[in-house]
């Protein structure tokens, strides 16, 4: 009878490092599946300010900054929830995108937040605003950029 408690216990220990780890990982996962979005808008900024500047009309590239990035990808993620006016935390899934109106700002409502530091009002939210860079005469647009509202730190130190 001892043995067999003594396996279940072992087993039962093993158990417990191995889900921690999945969900160590998922959270991994969720973090990089959330970078390599970011990094897919930021190409599309790309492509739309070099399809301004290929019809001369460079300097509208301002108005960039209050559009949805999202309708600049040719395939919207799936995990994208659509266009929200300061939405409250209840209405909103976690684990996904959306637009916010209000700030012009693309959001990411994170999921697994174990190793998640929000930002400063943020809650579980990173967000991201386009950013028109200018050289430093301050009249010619440098470069364009998406960028994080704000700082935030998942599985930092």
């Amino acid at each position: 009878m001892f043995e067999l408690l003594l396996v279940i216990a072992i087993v039962g220990i093993l158990a417990a490092v191995f889900l921690n780890r999945v969900l160590w990982y998922q959270e991994r996962a969720e973090k990089a599946a959330m970078e390599q979005v970011a990094a897919v808008v930021q190409s599309a900024l790309n492509l739309q300010v070099a399809k301004l500047a290929v019809e001369g009309r460079l300097a509208e590239a301002g108005l960039l900054t209050s559009e949805n990035p999202m309708n600049w990808l040719a395939q919207r993620p799936s995990n994208y929830r659509g266009e929200f006016f300061d939405p409250d935390d209840g209405k909103v899934a976690a684990g996904g995108w959306y637009y916010d109106l209000k700030s012009h700002e693309l959001v990411y409502l994170v999921e697994l937040a174990e190793h998640f530091q929000p930002q400063e009002q943020g809650g579980r939210r990173v967000r991201y605003r386009v950013k028109i860079v200018y050289n430093k005469d301050g009249r010619d647009i440098g470069g364009v950029v998406v960028e994080p509202v704000g700082s935030y730190g998942w599985f930092a130190g």
